[in-house]
């Protein structure tokens, strides 16, 4: 069964909300204004803005191309991916640190969506993992 252009545009228009609400209410609601240095705020205002601009361009691209999109897992399968990826995250998170979860965790949830291709699953670990590494390590 394929995906329709308007489940797209949802999808889309959905995930663009929750990162301008993070931007907006979310974030600035959570966070104080801090002392010296940086804000406490900057970091997760620049991972919301790129998450944000990273939907928008994958939103665009896909509606542009002309390809059909498959649809997602559903069902108690998917519920259970979903829950064995959060449950891995954990226990990377808990043993080896918050760099090696952030490596891990989005690459086990990529492979459990169903992406088989390596170039973006290593590159989403190593960039994820590098900059946890470098922000918390």
């Amino acid at each position: 069964m394929m995906r329709s252009r308007a489940s797209l545009l949802a999808e889309m228009l959905l995930l663009c909300g929750g990162s301008l609400a993070l931007l907006f209410w979310i974030i600035p609601t959570q966070t104080s204004e801090g002392g010296f240095g940086l804000s406490p705020a900057f970091l997760p205002n620049i991972l919301a803005a790129a998450i944000l601009l990273l939907v928008l361009a994958d939103g665009v691209l896909r509606l542009t191309a002309r390809r059909s999109e498959s649809v997602y897992p559903a069902g108690f399968g998917a519920l259970a991916r979903s829950l064995a990826v959060a449950g891995f995250g954990a226990i990377v998170l808990a043993y080896a640190g918050v760099a090696a979860s952030a490596a891990l965790t989005p690459a086990a949830g990529m492979l459990a969506l169903g992406e088989r291709r390596p170039l973006p699953v290593l590159a989403t670990s190593a960039l994820l993992g590098g900059a946890f590494w470098l922000v918390f390590g």
